[in-house]
């Protein structure tokens, strides 16, 4: 991940490195053990440790070329990163981006972005959130393609210095996820580009790991930190929301990289794919959300982080925005807690991303005209009746009988 070097001072920087390395790193560390030598490694390359007034608040916009480390071991690193500040400044949510494609395309998306989310950070729902935010904010940033397949595999084709390493490293060939950590990861993509943010590293457009030091640490912000990823947006103009006027072009490129995986990348793969549950056509205007109604207010506690969009106390409906990392059998628990005390028909209904309109008869039946929720939870105790279902979609379930069947409706 990286933002921008000249050639000459790219190749400058890599000698300099190599010395620094092998001889320089260490002997500052044993002769400062205050943190100046830190300070100092880290100047040296122009990385910034404290606040810097002078800083240019507008930058033409970069050019994105191939990435280069600070050759010193993973303490020191640790050590220079954890040395850089936060920046002062706001950090903004991004805005929502619901992508709608032709099927094709839209699968190509998908699965694009969940080897993004899966190869570089793993099976954790909480970790590939930031890493899918990135990608969108890059594709949308006027320095990047304008796909989500040409963000995540630009540059592949080098032996190294792609954008994300596990496109150029061979990790594709290595290594593949298993059915249930791929479902997953599609799950996520799917809500990324149904309108779901991860709010926390805003407009980040960067992200390494805090045992590395890339070079382009000396032209961005550090915004926020996600376990062992830390996340930047570059500084000035160039990296405010004003920047992220991009528009996807159309169409996604299929990617021979990504066959093996994905179907949707494969030869033909055109007129293969079936058209699911298919979003609008481009063009084609979106039923706006419905405005949040609450009359029966639910504590936050019990929400477990996902957001009530909805709750009304006449007919015991609520429904709500799933978070992004929300492990999906939480939803059921959030269900049962939100009903427990009621005395007749309950029922949860949740969406990831921008929720749908949810519809009432007062006797427990809902529907959903818009599109279809990716959770449904229904209690009536009088009655004995109690069911969870997921869409699974978008949040895949080991057990199929828990898999929102097509055309469900829900029941009173």
């Amino acid at each position: 991940m990286r933002p921008p070097r000249t050639p000459l001072l790219a190749f400058l920087l890599t000698g300099f490195l190599a010395l620094l390395g092998a001889c320089g790193a260490l002997a500052y560390l044993a002769l400062d053990e205050d943190g100046q030598a830190l300070a100092r490694i880290a100047r040296s390359v122009g990385i910034r440790t404290g606040d810097d007034p002078n800083r240019s608040q507008a930058l033409p916009i970069p050019a994105v070329e191939p990435v280069q480390y600070l050759d010193v071991p993973a303490a020191t690193a640790q050590a220079i990163n954890a040395k850089v500040p936060f920046t002062k400044e706001p950090v903004p949510a991004a805005s929502p981006l619901r992508l709608a494609l032709p099927a094709a395309d839209q699968q190509r998306a998908v699965d694009c972005l969940a080897s993004a989310a899966w190869y570089e950070a793993g099976d954790r729902m909480l970790d590939q959130a930031p890493v899918i935010q990135v990608v969108l904010n890059r594709m949308r940033h006027p320095a990047f393609p304008k796909t989500v397949c040409g963000v995540v595999y630009q540059g592949s084709s080098r032996q190294t210095g792609c954008q994300f390493s596990f496109t150029c490293d061979g990790s594709l060939q290595r290594r593949r996820p298993p059915e249930v950590a791929w479902e997953r990861a599609r799950a996520m993509a799917r809500s990324a580009l149904a309108g779901a943010v991860y709010a926390p590293v805003g407009w980040a457009t960067h992200y390494h790991t805090d045992w590395v030091v890339p070079n382009w640490s000396s032209s961005v912000d550090k915004v926020a930190a996600v376990n062992t990823h830390l996340f930047f947006r570059w500084r000035g103009a160039i990296g405010k929301p004003p920047a992220f006027r991009g528009v996807h072009e159309g169409r996604e490129p299929i990617t021979p990289l990504l066959a093996a995986l994905s179907p949707a990348h494969r030869p033909g793969a055109e007129t293969e794919i079936p058209t699911i549950d298919a979003p609008p056509a481009p063009g084609e205007a979106l039923a706006p959300p419905p405005p949040p109604t609450i009359d029966a207010p639910v504590p936050e506690a019990m929400l477990r982080g996902n957001e009530l969009r909805s709750a009304s106390a006449s007919d015991n409906l609520f429904v709500l925005q799933i978070k992004p990392d929300q492990f999906p059998g939480t939803l059921a628990l959030v269900g049962l807690e939100m009903c427990r005390s009621a005395q007749k028909a309950c029922t949860v209904v949740g969406f990831s991303g921008t929720p749908g309109r949810v519809q009432s008869n007062g006797l427990g039946r809902t529907s959903w005209p818009d599109k279809r929720p990716d959770f449904y939870y229904f209690v009536d105790r009088s009655r004995g009746r109690e069911r969870a279902l997921w869409n699974c979609d978008t949040l895949p379930r080991p057990d199929k009988k828990q898999c929102m069947p097509a055309g469900f409706q829900g029941e009173g």
